[in-house]
C-alpha cells in the first residue's frame, strides 16, 4: 500500500492530475501506517490528563509526579508483555492501552493519598498507608478485576482471549505489583512531605488580634 501510494504520487506529478490507489483491503491496513504515532499521542494525552487531575485534587506536584512515574511504568511494562505474548499493536490494542491508563491509576492514587495525609516519618507513613488502603486496593480493585477478567479466558473467540483476557490480566497483575510493591518503596525513599505537618504548623502559628 505504501509503495502504491508512492508510485501514484510520482505519476500524479508527471501527469499533473490526481491519481490514487484503491483496494478493498486498504481499509484494514490503513491503521498500520501511523499506529505507533497514534498510540503515543493518545497515551501522552491520557497520561497528561491524569497528571493534571491528580495535581488539582492532591495539590501536590511531588505526589502527582510519583503517580505519573508509576503509571508510565505500568504502561511500558504492559507493552513489554504484549511483545512477549506476540500481541500485535493495532486499533484494538491501542484502545486497551489508553484504557489501561485510567485503570492503572486506581492502583497507585489511593496509596499515595493515604501516604500524604498520614503523619510520622516516611517508613511509618508507608506502613499506615498500606494498613489503611492496602487491603482496599487488593480486595476492592485487584480481586474484583481479576475475577471479571478470568471469565474471558473461557471465550471461544480469539479476539477476546488475546486482546482482552491476556492484556487485562497482565494489566491487573502489573498494577498490583506496581501499586502495592513498587510504589511503597518509592514513597519510603522519595515520598512527599506529610500534609498533616503542614496543617499542624499552620494551627500552631500565634494569632494576632488588633484591638482599637
Amino acid at each position: 500500500m505504501r509503495a502504491a501510494r508512492e508510485f501514484s504520487s510520482r505519476v500524479s506529478d508527471s501527469l499533473k492530475m490526481e491519481i490514487f490507489p484503491y483496494s478493498v483491503f486498504y481499509m484494514f491496513f490503513e491503521q498500520y501506517l501511523d499506529i505507533w504515532r497514534t498510540a503515543l499521542i493518545n497515551l501522552a494525552i491520557a497520561i497528561g490528563a491524569v497528571f493534571v487531575v491528580c495535581l488539582v485534587i492532591t495539590c501536590s506536584l511531588w505526589s502527582s509526579a510519583i503517580i505519573l512515574l508509576v503509571l508510565a511504568m505500568i504502561i511500558v511494562d504492559l507493552m513489554g508483555v504484549m511483545a512477549i505474548l506476540n500481541i500485535q499493536l493495532n486499533a484494538v490494542s491501542v484502545v486497551n492501552l489508553v484504557m489501561s491508563v485510567g485503570i492503572g491509576v486506581e492502583f497507585c492514587v489511593h496509596i499515595t493519598h493515604a501516604f500524604s495525609v498520614s503523619c510520622g516519618d516516611r517508613d511509618q507513613r508507608v506502613r499506615d498507608a498500606l494498613g489503611t488502603m492496602g487491603a482496599s486496593v487488593f480486595s476492592g480493585i485487584t480481586l474484583t478485576k481479576l475475577v471479571g477478567v478470568i471469565v474471558l479466558c473461557f471465550s471461544r473467540t480469539e479476539v477476546f482471549v488475546v486482546y482482552y483476557f491476556q492484556m487485562y490480566l497482565a494489566l491487573v497483575l502489573l498494577g498490583f505489583l506496581h501499586g502495592l510493591v513498587f510504589l511503597p518503596v518509592v514513597l519510603s525513599m522519595f515520598g512527599p512531605p506529610s500534609r498533616f505537618k503542614l496543617v499542624e504548623k499552620q494551627e500552631d502559628r500565634p494569632s494576632v488580634s488588633l484591638r482599637p
